[in-house]
């Protein structure tokens, strides 16, 4: 009787790998940290707020992007300020704030604190004299 046949695995030659294309994300702006001074009734309005609807420097993009900063009238610099608070901004947000402080001969700060007064007396958490 014959031998049963073996089994018989050719290899093939080793093709080169196919160049994978990796997809890139779009580059997201890079973060800038910002140390800020909150006015006393802005800091307790924001936080009553931040109680119940999560991270202050969302709250804070989003009242600086939405409110007019080259044009309403500023908070007093008079007012009595709580500790640092730091808060997230992208960086062209950053640089819209700085050039908008440096038309009105305010400062950053200042310029903050009158977007997050105004956005909280939008939302009826603030009142503005």
């Amino acid at each position: 009787m014959s031998e049963p046949k073996k089994p018989v695995v050719r290899l093939d030659p080793v093709k080169p790998p196919r160049r994978v294309v990796k997809k890139v994300m779009p580059a997201q702006d890079p973060i800038i940290k910002l140390a800020i001074r909150l006015n006393e009734g802005v800091n307790e309005a924001l936080r009553t707020l931040i109680r119940y609807r999560g991270d202050l420097s969302v709250m804070a993009i989003e009242a600086l992007q939405s409110i007019d900063l080259a044009s309403v009238a500023l908070v007093s610099v008079e007012e009595k300020m709580v500790r640092d608070t730091t808060i997230s901004l992208p960086r062209p947000l950053h640089k819209k704030i700085k050039k908008i402080a440096e038309d009105r001969g305010s400062s950053m700060n200042i310029i903050v604190n009158t977007g997050l007064a105004y956005w909280l007396a939008s939302k009826g958490s603030l009142s503005l004299r």
